[in-house]
């Protein structure tokens, strides 16, 4: 019995020996070069560009003290003296969607920078992840997370350190670097120090962030270049560059919370907040749906006119303040029942109905004066906001029958 134990372990060794050195040299062949981190292409995208307009803009509004917390009441009470003429009030209404102040142009760049950080972040999230989850790193584990480093990490400057780190198991040092490179769970201000601090020369992502905003003065960006510039730091030098970092971050944050907090921006909010109660209001009554183009109240369509004006410039306001009360209204206005709209089959069988009844082209909406000696048509206006509809959602398909019928009736 022992002998035929030995035998079939004999034989395992024999028989997996091979694949074991198949393997490794899988490995091996697959890690070379991985640890070498070569300069990034020329034509890649490493960080986000404020355009010159935004950032003319910007600076404009903080020469202009439109982005310093501190409002004069005298300011607030202008901007709140209310506005006697609709007209006036309309055109003041469309330039909150359609207007590009300062103050909307900072938080719509922010938002803009954030979403294009965002994946880098996250990135750097996961893989220190993966480094916190190691117990026992095996040569597998190395290749997986040196083929992350490679594939997600954008500076050159620590993704050679990681690589580094990595082929020297130093697991402690990567942890580190990511957490203060990227500001995981930690402070921005401690983070950005110590980061630097470590390796002199070097920025972490949200100091170097900071040094291409505009909303930071360029004498602060001077003196953060100063302590950036210098050989290594002194220890007698930490305190002024804790206040460098310090001073960086609140101005770009007051400035941020100016903007969040202006009258601008919230005349906007006010705005889409009172859109979103009047369509609401207007469901709750009878004719119980969406407001529409094609009517003879004039509130009505004045509504459907407002309503259409800021859905057609959501690319303007795509901001995080805004969005909540944009949402807001396009939920209250999807919930409300449409008006009646034909079937594409429908609609095209009515038309040629019409055309036959009337020997007219095309239907009046209500708001068109039927001429003398124009026959009526009992179905025009469901017959025109369903033309309306499909000419939107396939304008070639049913201009096409359209025209056959026209043909096939009229002269």
């Amino acid at each position: 019995m022992k002998t035929t134990n030995l035998l079939l372990a004999v034989l395992c060794l024999t028989l997996t020996a091979p694949a074991y050195a198949q393997k490794k040299e899988v490995i091996q062949g697959a890690a070379k070069g991985i640890f070498e981190a070569p300069r990034t292409t020329r034509g890649t995208v490493q960080r986000f560009v404020f355009p010159q307009s935004a950032v003319s803009n910007i600076r404009a509004g903080i020469t202009a003290g439109k982005l310093d917390q501190a409002i004069t009441q005298a300011t607030r009470q202008a901007a709140n003296t209310p506005i006697t003429s609709a007209a006036a009030q309309t055109l003041y209404n469309r330039s909150l969607v359609t207007g590009l102040p300062p103050e909307k142009e900072v938080l719509i760049m922010a938002a803009k920078e954030g979403a294009f950080y965002a994946p880098e972040i996250n990135a750097g999230r996961m893989i220190r992840q993966q480094i916190l989850d190691i117990t026992v790193l095996e040569e597998e584990g190395q290749l997986a997370i040196a083929q992350n480093i490679q594939q997600y990490i954008k500076n050159h400057t620590l993704k050679t350190l990681l690589l580094e780190e990595l082929e020297n198991f130093d697991i402690y040092n990567m942890a580190l670097d990511l957490t203060d490179y990227f500001s995981l769970d930690k402070p921005f201000e401690k983070a950005a120090f110590e980061y630097t601090v470590r390796h002199p020369h070097q920025m972490n992502l949200n100091m170097r962030r900071l040094m291409y905003n505009p909303l930071v003065d360029e004498s602060i960006k001077n003196r953060l270049r100063y302590f950036l510039e210098a050989e290594f730091i002194p220890l007698e030098e930490y305190e002024g560059f804790r206040v460098a970092i310090h001073t960086a971050h609140l101005q770009y944050t007051q400035r941020l919370a100016a903007a969040q907090e202006s009258e601008v921006i919230t005349a906007q909010i006010r705005y889409y907040q009172d859109v979103t109660d009047r369509v609401r209001n207007f469901v709750a009554q009878s004719p119980h749906r969406r407001p529409k183009w094609n009517t003879l109240n004039a509130e009505e369509f004045a509504l459907n006119d407002e309503v259409e004006w800021i859905m057609s410039h959501d690319h303007l306001n795509k901001f995080p303040q805004i969005l909540p009360f944009r949402q807001a209204l396009q939920t209250v206005y999807d919930a409300a029942p449409t008006p009646t709209i034909l079937s594409f089959d429908e609609t095209i069988a009515l038309f040629e109905k019409f055309v036959k009844t009337t020997h007219r082209r095309y239907p009046n909406s209500l708001r068109d004066i039927l001429q003398e000696g124009e026959i009526a048509f009992e179905q025009e206006e469901t017959l025109w906001d369903s033309l309306e509809y499909w000419r939107i959602q396939n304008e070639s398909a049913i201009r096409s029958k359209l025209v056959k019928i026209i043909n096939r009736y009229l002269p």
